[in-house]
């Protein structure tokens, strides 16, 4: 009972480490490109978080079986290097008797990733979509700061606003720059406000007091220019509705896509419901795995292990991608796919047996025996 304890205390606290540095190597990874469709001008600033967010969330079940597979092959393989499993056969375990404390310690992650992977994933997917939307219908002059410019995307303009009335809304010193079909112009206006579409049937921004300078057209010479002032000017904006396109199949519920029975849908079914059953087949894999020679280095061994995780999770997305093309029903996938994983973990297990255990032969199932002289 205390070595069990102490086990699981080192299996858990090497998962929360590597959970940690993958989370913190994810969270990188999304933020750089973020980042970047925010530099472009494509996501504002203030949507950069809740988008990690529910990218993260979305990417939490893999994250998860990852860091269990990679805590317990650390702490077996530190158990071979530091000569604790030759104590543990000498005083007559097998190798079968780490099974049960592996499934105690991977069983609530499993759990979890099981939850995640069929419940909250899809709706992490399902808000980042309908959070998006909301950011491209958002009123881009919303987000005009004093003291910056603020090109507007879809109308082609550029504001430049010096101050902001926070009591009647009004904006002081206004420049607006826009790359018209029919030319270049420029406008300055002395303030102005934002006419929504209730006041005005569209959205307009309403100068006042102020010039414009605009060019002929783009094939008239670059010194005619029209001039002209005003006392009220306005400058049509382009709405920006809340679109209502259908969801992805990622963002959908696992019930629905049950229901729907599309290709695709049941494709994302058999990728939820994989990721957490595999899980299974890894921690149980993770045990013949760590094997490691004490006179030797373990990289090699090590190497071999992410090698073969990380191949069961291409082969689960090729999977995924025939049951798309319905070269495979979902029952099939998930009978084959899984079968295969077992069959490879009782193959592991009678490698390491025959090889570390039993020392060499069939010695496993009594074949081999040495006979007394």
């Amino acid at each position: 009972m205390i070595f069990r304890r102490a086990l699981l205390r080192e299996l858990t606290t090497n998962a929360i480490y590597i959970f940690v540095v993958l989370v913190a190597i994810l969270v990188t990874q999304f933020l750089i490109k973020l980042i970047g469709a925010a530099s472009a001008g494509s996501l504002p600033t203030d949507g950069l978080i809740p988008l990690v967010g529910f990218r993260l969330i979305s990417q939490l079940p893999p994250l998860i079986v990852i860091a269990m597979f990679t805590s317990i092959l650390l702490t077996l393989s530190r158990a071979w290097r530091d000569s604790e499993m030759a104590i543990w056969m000498s005083s007559g375990q097998s190798l079968m008797s780490w099974v049960r404390p592996v499934l105690t310690f991977a069983g609530p992650l499993l759990v979890i990733a099981l939850v995640l992977s069929t419940v909250l994933s899809p709706w992490a997917e399902r808000r980042s979509i309908e959070y998006r939307r909301l950011l491209d219908s958002r009123d881009e002059l919303s987000l005009v700061a004093p003291g910056l410019f603020q090109e507007m995307r879809k109308t082609h303009q550029v504001y430049f606003v010096e101050g902001v009335n926070l009591i009647d809304g009004k904006i002081k010193n206004v420049f607006v720059f826009a790359d018209d079909p029919n030319g270049l112009w420029l406008t300055r206006a002395a303030e102005g406000r934002i006419c929504q579409p209730s006041e005005c049937g569209e959205r307009y921004v309403i100068l006042e007091n102020g010039h414009r300078v605009k060019r002929i057209n783009k094939q008239s010479p670059a010194t005619e220019y029209e001039l002209a002032s005003f006392r009220r000017y306005g400058v049509r904006m382009s709405g920006n509705e809340v679109r209502d396109d259908p969801l992805e199949e990622r963002a959908k519920d696992t019930l629905t896509l049950l229901r729907e029975a599309t290709p695709t849908g049941l494709g994302q079914v058999f990728y939820r419901l994989s990721v957490p059953l595999a899980g299974v087949a890894f921690a149980m894999l993770a045990i013949p795995l760590a094997y490691v020679n004490p006179r030797l280095g373990r990289s090699i061994n090590l190497l071999m292990a992410v090698l073969l995780l990380m191949s069961g999770l291409q082969v689960m997305n090729i999977v995924q991608s025939l049951i798309d093309r319905q070269s495979l029903s979902l029952p099939l996938a998930l009978f084959v796919f899984h079968t295969t994983l077992a069959a490879l973990v009782a193959f592991a297990f009678y490698r390491r047996y025959r090889g570390a255990v039993f020392g060499g032969g069939m010695r496993l199932f009594g074949i081999g025996r040495e006979r007394p002289a």
